[in-house]
């Protein structure tokens, strides 16, 4: 589909389908369309679980890993 026919398209729309076209739009262009990969569970902090073990000893960029895992990189 070229551009002109999507925006022929976008433009018979209503306004309530219009909007969130748009929206969708919007969060596809700031990356907020991209969620998480769920499997049902919900994942405890852990980096607030290795501070009450270890304390500051623990890896700084642990949380980095643990996000990832995760799927909010």
């Amino acid at each position: 589909m070229s551009a002109a026919e999507l925006i022929r398209q976008v433009a018979t729309l209503s306004p309530e389908e219009k909007a969130a076209f748009l929206k969708m739009i919007h969060e596809m262009e700031n990356g907020s369309h991209l969620q998480a990969p769920t499997n049902g569970q919900q994942w405890p902090d852990f980096g607030k679980r290795l501070h009450q073990i270890y304390g500051d000893k623990f890896a700084p960029d642990s949380q980095s890993i643990i996000d990832e895992g995760r799927g909010n990189s």
